[in-house]
């Protein structure tokens, strides 16, 4: 049986291997790789331990498993760091890998020198070659080296706890109990005084914890989310290159764009053989000039084989040590035709305008919805929602602005209109679990969901921090997060009430409503228009503005014929 053992352990370590290289090719923590690694070599340490019949091949088979018993303490640790978004100096840092490889030196010594084990005596326990030994000063070294990484495991734990709050709570559980395990793995080991049975399970353990983690890792990694959808949905192209001008690679759109990218290799550099390659030198060349030590960004046009493309070029600063330039190009040809059409005279117009602000603010608002409809396509049961309810604030404040409604300026209702598919922002940080969850919301299930109000706003004001603009940041801040608040000041976040609330919330509040009335969900079918309309009338000097129903009534026809041309 022990063979059969140590066999299973060292296949399932070499099966959760290739799970983690196929079910998360993008994984960035590669220190989760290296874990994984070294416990295949551990287990197969113990696997040759076990067949072994003499000393001499007993001693081979330890220093194997010490190639990766050595080392899996320090890759554990420092795969938990990244889990947990801490960091540690760079001496302490150092000083772990060169600790690892001092205790591995150390473990090679045995049979040579005594100063790992004084002497190894060859046994057979549970049916299965192993060893005894007399252990020397180094393998208290070894155990102290142990127990430090403990220590640090648990210190891990214990700030995850307490500051790190974008960690996931199942998470921290995990790490708790794989803990646990290699606490209470440590101590049986030392009561039966070996622990060649123990640890091969210890450590699939480990692995089975490990992958846990990375699947929910990938789950709340909205950064990895976001890029996957801009990847699947964006019409434009990515473009990398070194400072010194070396490829690093393109997206499947920029190769459409500029076939020449497909003959590239990966590292080439620029040589200027072609009008693309041209450019690209010229823009490097024009950032070496600058001397720019700040983040670097510009926008520029050029043309190509008879299309015109926008670009924005950015450097990003010290990605693996180096910078790295970024272009993202965009296809303007035909905006392009229709500028040139319109004469001589608006071409210095359209000269002045190509880094204002506005296409500034254009640019970060697009990434913004896209989170936005990244959050919705979670959600599973709310798909088209951000879309129609910008169609209901649109025809509102229509009606809103043929009526001359309460003096508010076009500037006021044409942000709002713009402003209006990030007021669900929030939903991208809230768990899939609850997210996603089919039926009604429970107590607790609620109370998460009202957190994303706040955390939409937070979200767009970051995103939106570099933005000049400071009145559309307002109102789409202030829609994000009083669009749940009520006239009776019975909402949340703030409990506002009355005219307290801003009107770009108190709008988008009803156009929120509506359109979960008249639309269906999993856990209710849709309303008939006349019934929507009832209830929201209802509601008003309640739920809405009742200042909002006379525009609500008037815009009925156009809200329905919107309705029939979509599916809801």
């Amino acid at each position: 049986m022990g063979y059969i053992y140590l066999t299973l352990m060292f296949v399932l370590s070499a099966v959760n291997l290739a799970v983690l290289s196929l079910r998360f090719q993008n994984q960035r923590n590669n220190y989760v790789y290296y874990a994984f690694y070294a416990i295949l070599v551990a287990n197969f340490g113990h696997w040759l331990l076990g067949f072994s019949e003499s000393v001499e091949g007993a001693i081979i088979a330890n220093k194997v498993n010490y190639l990766g018993g050595s080392f899996l303490p320090m890759f554990m640790f420092f795969a938990l760091m990244q889990v947990c978004k801490m960091s540690i100096p760079k001496w302490l840092h150092f000083s772990l890998i060169f600790m690892s490889f001092t205790i591995c030196a150390l473990a090679m010594t045995v049979g040579y020198f005594p100063a790992y084990y004084k002497t190894v005596e060859y046994v057979v326990q549970a049916g299965v070659g192993n060893y005894v030994a007399t252990y020397g000063w180094a393998h208290g070294l070894f155990n102290a080296f142990l127990v430090s990484y403990v220590i640090l495991d648990i210190w891990i734990i214990i700030r995850a706890i307490l500051h790190q709050k974008m960690v996931s709570l199942k998470n921290i559980i995990a790490m708790i109990i794989g803990e646990i395990a290699t606490i209470m793995s440590f101590f049986l080991a030392r009561f039966l005084g070996s622990d060649m049975l123990i640890m091969p399970f210890i450590y699939v353990l480990d692995q089975i914890l490990l992958l846990y983690i990375c699947n929910n890792v990938k789950w709340y990694d909205i950064t990895e989310c976001v890029i996957e959808s801009i990847e699947t949905e964006s019409s434009c192209a990515y473009l990398s290159f070194s400072i010194d001008g070396a490829y690093l690679g393109a997206n499947r759109i920029a190769m459409n764009f500029f076939p020449e990218l497909v003959k590239m290799r990966v590292d080439a550099h620029l040589k200027g053989e072609t009008e693309l390659q041209q450019h690209i030198m010229s823009w490097i060349e024009k950032y070496r000039k600058s001397k720019i030590l700040t983040d670097y960004c510009q926008m520029t046009e050029f043309n190509y084989s008879g299309r015109h493309y926008k670009c924005e070029v950015k450097v990003l600063r010290q990605v693996h040590g180096k910078n790295v330039f970024l272009f993202r190009i965009e296809d303007n040809t035909q905006e392009q035709q229709y500028i040139d059409a319109l004469g001589r005279s608006n071409s210095m117009l359209q000269k002045n305008m190509v880094q204002t602000e506005n296409e500034k603010l254009s640019v970060q608002e697009k990434w913004i919805v896209g989170m936005a409809q990244m959050a919705e396509s979670r959600a599973g049961n709310m798909d088209g929602h951000i879309k129609r309810t910008s169609e209901v604030v649109k025809i509102l404040v229509s009606m809103m602005r043929k009526k001359g409604f309460d003096n508010l300026s076009d500037k006021f209702l044409d942000v709002l209109i713009a402003a209006a598919p990030m007021y669900d922002l929030g939903k991208v940080a809230i768990d899939d679990a609850v997210l996603r969850k089919p039926g009604r919301f429970n107590v607790d299930d609620r109370e998460i969901m009202k957190t994303h109000a706040e955390k939409g706003a937070n979200i767009i004001e970051k995103l939106l921090s570099d933005v000049k603009d400071s009145y559309f940041v307002s109102v789409a801040k202030n829609m994000a997060l009083y669009h749940h608040e009520r006239w009776d000041g019975k909402g949340y976040p703030e409990q506002r009430s009355g005219e307290d609330i801003p009107m770009e919330a108190r709008i988008m509040a009803l156009a929120d409503v509506y359109d979960a009335l008249v639309s269906k969900r999993c856990y209710k079918e849709r309303m008939s228009f006349r019934e929507a309309r009832d209830v929201i009338l209802a509601s008003m000097g309640k739920q809405f503005d009742p200042h909002l129903k006379d525009s609500f009534l008037e815009c009925q026809d156009q809200l329905m014929d919107y309705y029939c041309s979509v599916d809801h």
